[in-house]
């Protein structure tokens, strides 16, 4: 107990010199206060928790592991929580002062970089739930939390505020608690459930801390309409523009056309010679000494192609017709004349949207099929773009929500599949084809055709989404069979491996009980009064089919007798066809027990079961995993393959619902794209769907971590294509400067 009072006095004398800007101290003490009633709940509940696991207990063992944790939790819990509340106090500290924690930050490192194979199950077990609890809260709180981040980096001049410094971030609200509970001897199995209930009951209710402390800033006039912008500035660099884009990723990005003008100036600073070999595929048209075509008469040309432009037949046409390709046909001159030249604002124009589509061409989240059918909206999209600049800076524009929105649909279609068989692709083709024969120069066609490729993705999900729940549903059940089978086979080998049988109660336990065990764990699971009863039962009859000799094991057998004849008649109703089986059997069951117990029993055949029966319950004699000197050479790199893999366990075990993968089977190399649409724990399987929700593959935790690891699993990124690509152009273009 010395030991933790000095911890926790070590991290109080921290917190002495805390001053912090009034506004920060306000939501500082709001936010302890809010965290405090939550911990005090937490430490409640879990106390009725241990307390009701102890009394299920199935073990002595299992019984004192439960009740020493309840009484751990008991002693030190305000300890705990002191000690909590300190750690919190102490990070606000540290922001306002710039100090760092280096050990805060190792232990923070060790959740996110430190390899997982140097570290203990134990250890890798509670990283693991914490980063789980970490990611799950910033993806329920992102808003909020951004908000948040941005009014703490205005009331802290000093300090660049991010996830690392921040001290309301769910990583150190979680660090804070996982530091604090190393004041608690507990095993990592109470351990955990201790991190579960802390998510539950605290870490789910961050989003109303997070909202208490922006509301708190928001009326005390911090940053009121705080939507994309950070500390006020008088005027934003480029860094400032990725610094944004950065901070918005999965939102709507937004950039100003005249920022975005002011990095292609400097760029042209550089010989084009230089500019081209940093931008693949950069022109500038301003350069070229004929007269400048006005916006307008652009515009006119441009829509002259778009009415004669027909679909690619493959790449290279595809290639062909790009962007700067139809630009430069419509510069060039007929004459000797030079060629025609442009305007900067519409050069600029021009090359970003360039970029967007050399990006769309290049987006390995998006199929091929797809990509071309994006590409054939190069020209509306710029015309788009030379008659409205606000459309870099506008996230709700229906020209990019139209272009996200075929990108989200398609995700999931199979570059195998046969396109003109696919509604999907029949109607992206058609949107593509009636913008190009209808867009003038109002954006309404835009919308039109997002409603309709949205009515049709609805219905679509509608019906997939049901396929989908009975694909998750029949994996689940199969699964659920699959580890009863086993949990059976695994207590009746182990019951009679020992044992010497008549054939009769042999094969009656290995066919008919068997099959009863199977459907009580169904029915109940291996923890329920169901279960227990029906392997006391095999534990009476193989103590019933041994010969007794002294008349106090005889009187027992026959006080037991009829009992534990009328139980398993009980269980074989439930297992067998008809009555007339189920007393067959139980008839042949008393013969056998009456003649073991009666004078002709040295004439019956009493022997182990057979190597038949213990293959029939998952036993294969000699089986087993192999030592090191045994393997193989092949074997051993196996092995080590596999101790690669704890990272990649991780990463699957944080992977969202929801998420889509391309996916390339070992064997044939073919590759599809599926989602992962449920994790079954009854078999520790991932089952993954193709985009009707019939299910694609059903993968082992370790050999999805594996296949993740090898590079035949790739996550897909679904996050919106526009401002994805936006990200990608702007830092090409930082890049190219240097920055």
């Amino acid at each position: 107990m010395k030991k933790d009072s000095d911890h926790i006095q070590a991290v109080s004398n921290e917190g002495h010199s805390d001053q912090l800007p009034a506004l920060l101290r306000q939501v500082k003490d709001n936010s302890i206060s809010i965290l405090m009633a939550h911990l005090e709940n937490l430490f409640s509940t879990c106390d009725d928790l241990f307390f009701d696991l102890s009394s299920r207990a199935n073990s002595n063992s299992e019984q004192n592991l439960y009740f020493e944790s309840m009484r751990e939790v008991r002693l030190k819990k305000n300890g705990v929580i002191t000690s909590f509340k300190i750690e919190l106090e102490n990070g606000f500290h540290r922001l306002a002062t710039g100090i760092r924690d280096n050990n805060q930050q190792q232990a923070i490192d060790s959740i996110d970089h430190h390899s997982l194979s140097l570290v203990q199950n134990d250890a890798l077990e509670q990283d693991v739930a914490i980063s789980s609890m970490v990611k799950k809260a910033r993806s329920n709180c992102q808003e909020s939390l951004y908000q948040m981040g941005l009014r703490f980096d205005y009331l802290v001049a000093s300090t660049s505020v991010n996830e690392h410094n921040n001290p309301m971030d769910p990583l150190q609200i979680c660090s804070y608690f996982s530091q604090a509970c190393k004041l608690l001897d507990l095993n990592i199995k109470a351990r955990i459930i201790l991190l579960k209930q802390f998510d539950r009951i605290v870490v789910s209710k961050l989003a109303t801390v997070y909202s208490s402390a922006n509301n708190l800033l928001v009326e005390a006039g911090v940053l009121p309409n705080a939507q994309h912008s950070a500390k006020p500035q008088q005027n934003r660099s480029r860094a400032s523009i990725e610094g944004q884009l950065n901070a918005n990723i999965g939102n709507e990005v937004e950039l100003d056309f005249t920022e975005l003008s002011q990095i292609f100036s400097s760029l042209r600073q550089q010989s084009p010679e230089v500019l081209a070999s940093l931008i693949p595929g950069y022109t500038s048209y301003t350069a070229n000494q004929g007269p400048a075509l006005a916006n307008a008469q652009l515009l006119e040309l441009l829509s002259g192609l778009q009415l004669t432009a027909t679909p690619p037949v493959d790449n290279e046409q595809l290639l062909a017709d790009s962007l700067r390709n139809v630009i430069e046909s419509i510069l060039a001159s007929q004459n000797s004349e030079p060629d025609k030249s442009l305007y900067q604002p519409d050069d600029d124009v021009i090359n970003l949207v360039a970029m967007f589509f050399d990006f769309v061409l290049d987006d390995k989240n998006l199929p091929v099929t797809v990509q071309a059918l994006i590409s054939r909206l190069q020209i509306p999209v710029l015309k788009v773009a030379l008659r409205d600049k606000t459309f870099f800076s506008n996230g709700a524009h229906p020209t990019r929500k139209l272009i996200n929105a075929i990108a989200e649909a398609s995700i999931g279609w199979d570059d195998s599949s046969q396109p003109q068989k696919d509604r999907l692709y029949d109607l992206i083709n058609k949107i593509c084809i009636d913008i190009n024969e209808q867009y003038t120069d109002s954006d309404t066609i835009f919308n039109l055709k997002l409603e309709e490729l949205q009515s049709f993705v609805q219905q679509s999900d509608h019906k997939s989404s049901l396929v989908e729940k009975r694909t998750e549903q029949a994996a689940e059940g199969k699964a659920k069979t699959k580890l009863a089978k086993l949990m059976a086979q695994k207590v009746m080998f182990e019951k009679l491996q020992a044992a010497s049988l008549p054939d009769t109660i042999s094969e009656f336990l290995t066919q008919h009980w068997l099959n009863l065990l199977v459907i009580t764990h169904l029915k109940y699971n291996d923890k329920s009064p169901e279960w227990i009863e029906a392997i006391q039962i095999i534990d009476d009859l193989l103590w019933a089919s041994q010969r007794q000799q002294d008349s106090k094991s005889l009187q027992r057998f026959e006080k037991i007798k009829p009992r534990l004849l009328q139980r398993i008649n009980e269980g074989l109703n439930q297992v067998t066809t008809t009555a007339e089986e189920a007393k067959e059997t139980l008839d042949d069951i008393e013969t056998t027990l009456d003649k073991l117990h009666g004078d002709t029993a040295g004439d019956m055949l009493i022997r182990p079961i057979s190597a038949e029966q213990a293959k029939e319950l998952g036993h294969t004699p000699g089986a087993g995993s192999k030592t090191w000197k045994d393997m193989t050479g092949v074997e051993r790199q196996q092995a080590r393959h596999k101790e690669l893999t704890y990272e990649y366990i991780r990463k699957t075990e944080q992977l969202a619902i929801n998420s889509w993968l391309s996916y390339t089977d070992q064997k044939t190399g073919k590759t599809i794209r599926c989602k992962l649409a449920s994790r079954i724990e009854a078999s520790d399987s991932y089952v993954f769907v193709n985009r009707f929700g019939f299910k694609a593959l059903e993968k082992h935790r370790k050999d999805f971590a594996c296949d993740m690891q090898a590079g035949r699993a790739t996550v897909l990124d679904n996050g919106q294509l526009f401002d994805r690509a936006m990200s990608n152009v702007l830092g090409k273009l930082n890049t190219a400067k240097g920055e």
